[in-house]
């Protein structure tokens, strides 16, 4: 059979509708063109395969779809002609354009010049899908086929890299977590540790190795008058003055500071305030814990007791000296007595001139026994006196109140009666005790001069002072130093207001000792 000159159409390119319906003949041109890129497009396959060693048919198939590697052709309109295998569906479908795939975008310039040069061009190692592996993709131009030829490879270097990255950040989240918890019961015990302190009556103040406050509690606020944030920064010595410097504690300190001190509150009131301080290492950060409360009571009441044990001791003693003493007028001098009387008896009935002698002389010895019986008994009933020393009731007060500034000024030309030293060493006594407890005084200075036309002493603080026109219910110190002065004939002046201390003058007529 005779072949005619005309070629039959391509079962490829069989006839295509218009959009009217009416059918036509494709172009003899564009059928050859066609032809001619499916040709280079199956050289350039048939080139990979072979570089890959991948010829069998059977081979490429099953490397394919086991995912060992992708294949995808573009052509040079950057239209994608094929896509082989599961790795390179990350591409668009065929006749899509290629850089609608997100790895490709906006790359038309890198296409253009991998055309030019020729060298291959390697993406970055990506995941295909959410799920999906990790693969590396290379792209390179096939000069003959004119297409562009994609590779898809599993990145098995990346994967093994995201799996330890992902126990990296497993591990790291662990962490996170361990240290949130952590920090979530520290943050608990810290709440609860400010909720303690917060409630608590006492003074509760934390300061730095530098000695100042970190940390201060309400209570410690409303003492101070001041608010818990402006207190922040403020150096303790200043805030609670102190001799002898009781915060700067060694930071080795194996355990705590305990100690008394006197201080003001904001209103002006002088308290005792009793102090336990702690250092609570360097895992604080060198900080040290003071917790305070208010002994005033305590003290005060400890003060009565003292005075009421030594009174009760007074009068324990002097009953004993006064039974002692009824016992020698019972027993001692009634004896003598009778002595006496007998010896006179027998002297008026014997006749012996000795005799008579000696009995004269046993009843001259038996009065004078009998005298000095009586004066013996007549000391041992008269009350015992207090310590009239005056050096010696200050200094007892020095040695307590190691924290105060004593100062003494005796001048005595003459020696004070016994009336004027036990008065003045009873208002001096009752005077210190209230310096003691109540002004929170610095210094204190005695003054004391005595003349034949009489004496005077003078007591001063620098505490925090009262008003003498409102007394103090409960209180009768003042009222009782008054009342002695004004029954042994003597004047007592006090001056004194709040802040401005207070200054008591005792002036007797009644000078030098008889």
């Amino acid at each position: 059979m005779r072949r005619t000159g005309k070629r039959r159409a391509s079962p490829a390119t069989a006839t295509e509708g218009r959009g009217d319906g009416v059918k036509t003949k494709p172009s003899v041109i564009g059928v050859s063109r066609e032809r001619r890129n499916a040709y280079r497009l199956s050289q350039a396959v048939f080139a990979i395969l072979f570089g890959m060693g991948l010829t069998d048919q059977s081979i490429f198939g099953e490397a394919l779809e086991r995912g060992q590697f992708g294949l995808g052709v573009i052509d040079a309109r950057l239209v994608v002609a094929s896509r082989l295998g599961p790795l390179s569906q990350w591409l668009p479908p065929a006749g899509a354009p290629a850089c609608d795939a997100p790895l490709l975008t906006h790359m038309e310039a890198n296409f253009a010049e991998l055309r030019e040069s020729g060298e291959p061009m390697v993406l970055p190692s990506v995941r295909v899908g959410d799920e999906g592996p990790r693969v590396t993709v290379s792209v390179s131009w096939s000069e003959n086929a004119r297409v562009y030829v994609v590779v898809t490879a599993p990145d098995h270097a990346g994967e093994q890299i995201d799996r330890l990255m992902a126990s990296d950040r497993r591990e790291k989240q662990i962490l996170r977590q361990q240290a949130d918890a952590a920090a979530a019961r520290l943050r608990a015990a810290d709440a609860l540790y400010r909720d303690i302190v917060e409630s608590s009556d006492d003074l509760v103040l934390r300061f730095g190795p530098d000695f100042r406050l970190v940390f201060a509690n309400r209570a410690a606020a409303s003492f101070l008058g001041r608010a818990q944030d402006a207190l922040v920064g403020a150096a303790m010595s200043d805030l609670f003055p102190a001799d002898g410097a009781p915060w700067r504690l060694a930071r080795a300190a194996e355990g705590r500071a305990v100690f008394e001190q006197t201080a003001r509150d904001a209103k002006g009131r002088v308290v005792w305030l009793a102090w336990e301080v702690s250092f609570l290492g360097p895992e604080a950060g060198g900080e040290f814990q003071a917790v305070s409360r208010d002994v005033t009571a305590e003290r005060r009441l400890r003060v009565a007791q003292e005075k009421a044990q030594e009174e009760a001791r007074a009068a324990a003693i002097a009953n004993e000296r006064l039974r002692i003493a009824h016992d020698l007028h019972d027993t001692l001098a009634r004896s003598i007595v009778t002595m006496i009387a007998q010896a006179r008896l027998i002297a008026k009935k014997t006749g012996d001139p000795e005799a008579k002698a000696a009995l004269a002389e046993l009843d001259v010895e038996a009065r004078q026994g009998l005298r000095e019986a009586r004066e013996a008994i007549a000391q041992t009933r008269a009350a015992r006196r207090e310590n009239v020393d005056l050096r010696g009731v200050a200094k007892e007060f020095e040695a307590r109140r190691t924290d105060i500034v004593l100062t003494l000024d005796f001048d005595a030309e003459t020696p004070l009666a016994p009336e004027t030293e036990t008065l003045f060493a009873a208002v001096l006594r009752e005077a210190l005790r209230n310096i003691e407890l109540h002004a929170g005084a610095k210094r204190v200075s005695i003054s004391m001069k005595s003349s034949e036309a009489g004496a005077e002493m003078t007591i001063e603080d620098d505490g925090a002072g009262f008003d003498p026109q409102t007394p103090t219910p409960g209180h009768f110190g003042v009222a009782g130093m008054r009342e002695r002065a004004a029954l042994a004939g003597a004047t007592l002046e006090m001056e004194s207001a709040p802040g401005k201390g207070t200054r008591i003058r005792v002036e007797t007529c009644v000078g030098a000792g008889r």
